[in-house]
């Protein structure tokens, strides 16, 4: 997603009614069961589309290098967006992080005139559900690339499989996306799909997609995405296995993380609330990044709630501005690992306060 997940999108709200859809495997799955840290680690990343995150101690404390950002296709060419993304890419230069930027839809609204019984009428069309030529792709991307030369890692589309994106059907139209990223930027890291564990209710099934982006393409990319928040919430490894037995590559979690919150969902399967998202920020850093050694990265959504009310909450940090216990599980994990905290910068990790 792919996004500002503040406001409640189609995406989320796909998600909402595919997470309780599949709460049912939940407890037969034998996934759930914790094992030890893996003996390999991916690096660890935080998908956050604000300024507040750069600036933040505790977050510059954990020393994390990787961040990501999920942007319009076109969104240089709207003027909020455009500035929203360079103050964004510039702090994170500043910062000398590594970032990945996820391609999505168009948040454009366009207004156009059309005929109707004879009368000139305005309509409101949404470019959300417009998918650019591949021409027009590429020239947004290579005036990305012009403005912004080192980032150099890319997903050509945010959860390409779910029948929330206009892409869901248009296996042929990544594809030819993705070659003419490859082509644009032969020194880049271009993940082919950004998939969402969603189940086939709400996307056309992974394997499927695989099986076709692959013949499109010609062969079997070396980099994929997944967004596996099913699999995470409800402690089980079952999308997350089916994407490592379906390709040969690497893949990275591009967006994952324990759910402390969505907007009229009370019944969603598991207990939405931060002491069971840093259950699932666990069971993600000690168990499924463990699966295989291709699991690379795996980025967390997000940095901090914005208000008491957002309509998706993931974060590490409160709305009020105090660190949530998955935030301890991320910097003893880190710690766990070697990745010591500085504690000069600030004593919130738990290893700080332990000194």
């Amino acid at each position: 997603m792919s996004r500002t997940l503040q406001r409640l999108s189609a995406c989320a709200l796909v998600l909402v009614v595919a997470l309780f859809a599949v709460f049912a495997l939940s407890a037969a799955s034998a996934s759930a069961k914790y094992h030890p840290s893996p003996a390999h680690h991916p690096q660890v990343g935080i998908g956050d589309d604000t300024l507040a995150m750069f600036t933040d101690p505790r977050f510059l404390a954990l020393k994390i290098k990787n961040v990501r950002y999920d942007m319009a296709w076109d969104a240089l060419t709207v003027p909020y967006q455009q500035a929203a993304a360079t103050a964004w890419m510039d702090a994170a230069k500043a910062d000398g992080l590594s970032v990945l930027v996820t391609i999505d839809h168009s948040d454009r609204i366009v207004i156009k005139k059309v005929k109707v019984h004879g009368k000139i009428k305005r309509e409101i069309v949404h470019e959300s559900r417009v998918m650019p030529t591949t021409a027009q792709y590429i020239k947004a991307f290579k005036a990305f690339r012009k403005q912004f030369p080192w980032v150099t890692q890319f997903v050509t589309w945010d959860e390409t499989n779910c029948y929330c994106e206009v892409s869901f059907n248009h296996e042929g139209k990544i594809a030819s996306y993705y070659r003419a990223l490859r082509a644009a930027c032969r020194q880049c890291t271009i993940l082919a799909a950004e998939f969402l564990d969603s189940g086939g209710r709400y996307s056309v099934p992974m394997n499927k997609w695989v099986h076709t982006l692959d013949k499109d393409i010609g062969y079997q990319p070396t980099y994929w995405g997944l967004n596996n928040y099913v699999d995470a919430n409800y402690l089980v490894a079952r999308s997350t296995k089916q994407l490592l037995s379906l390709v040969r590559g690497k893949v990275w979690l591009a967006e994952t993380g324990g759910i402390v919150g969505r907007a009229g969902v009370k019944h969603s399967g598991f207990p939405q609330n931060a002491k069971h998202a840093a259950k699932v920020d666990s069971f993600i850093l000690h168990t499924l990044v463990g699966l295989s050694p291709r699991i690379q990265r795996v980025y967390l959504y997000e940095w901090a709630a914005k208000t008491n009310h957002d309509s998706w909450d993931s974060a590490l940090i409160s709305y009020n501005g105090i660190p949530r216990p998955g935030y301890d599980v991320l910097a003893n994990t880190l710690s766990s690992w070697g990745i010591a905290p500085d504690c000069a910068i600030s004593t919130a990790p738990p290893a700080c306060q332990a000194k």
